[in-house]
């Protein structure tokens, strides 16, 4: 195994953890689609952080801005294509359109804190940490249609047909740091890729825009 890579995700409520476990278990029996199922369902705040920061340091380094963080409320405007590959989008506010500032102002926060323990790589198929444009989405299609995308119309298809409905909206209250390795992150890392959670959060009181009622 090479050396280590750290993320630190959003958790989504049980019901659309549930669905989105059910989704990548559907493409990997139909089309052997493995890199989505290869994560636990999550929204990523950083996802490749290499550093030769200890895990500890890693989650000490996080650690205030999530104490800190309210329960956002997150709403989920359904499955989206992004180049050839499918996600939930969940970065909007459902009344207005606009991005979520406040989850938005949390992944920031928290990768300003990382950002010191950051070390350059040259891994294939990911993102340096200072690169990381964040826009909140749960993939369900990833990595596999990158490398080859002659099966992302039927996959797009697929998806729209599954009798699989996750909750409109769900508060954004649990985050945990991960570790992950693999045999090659220069190649199809997502092949081999492991991981082990680390650590949770759970975040303080709601912050809400005020809208419909919640689910998780």
């Amino acid at each position: 195994m090479s050396d280590l890579r750290y993320g630190i995700y959003l958790r989504p409520d049980p019901a659309t953890c549930w669905t989105v476990t059910q989704i990548t278990a559907a493409l990997r029996a139909q089309y052997g689609l493995i890199s989505a199922g290869a994560f636990p369902p999550h929204a990523t705040l950083i996802g490749n952080l290499a550093t030769d920061a200890t895990a500890d340091e890693v989650i000490a380094a996080v650690d205030p801005v999530l104490r800190a963080a309210p329960a956002v409320e997150v709403f989920n405007s359904g499955i989206v294509r992004v180049g050839d590959c499918y996600e939930y989008d969940i970065n909007r506010d459902a009344s207005s359109g606009a991005e979520n500032r406040q989850l938005g102002t949390i992944a920031h926060d928290v990768i300003q804190a990382v950002l010191p323990l950051s070390k350059k790589v040259d891994d294939s198929y990911t993102v340096q940490v200072e690169d990381y444009a964040f826009s909140a989405h749960i993939g369900l299609a990833s990595h596999d249609l990158k490398v080859d995308s002659h099966l992302s119309d039927e996959v797009g298809d697929f998806l729209r047909g599954l009798p699989l409905t996750p909750p409109g909206s769900f508060l954004a209250r649990w985050y945990s740091a991960f570790e992950f390795r693999a045999d090659d992150w220069t190649g199809h890392w997502w092949t081999s890729l492991t991981w082990k959670h680390l650590h949770s959060w759970h975040v303080g009181a709601p912050s809400r825009t005020g809208s419909p009622e919640l689910s998780g």
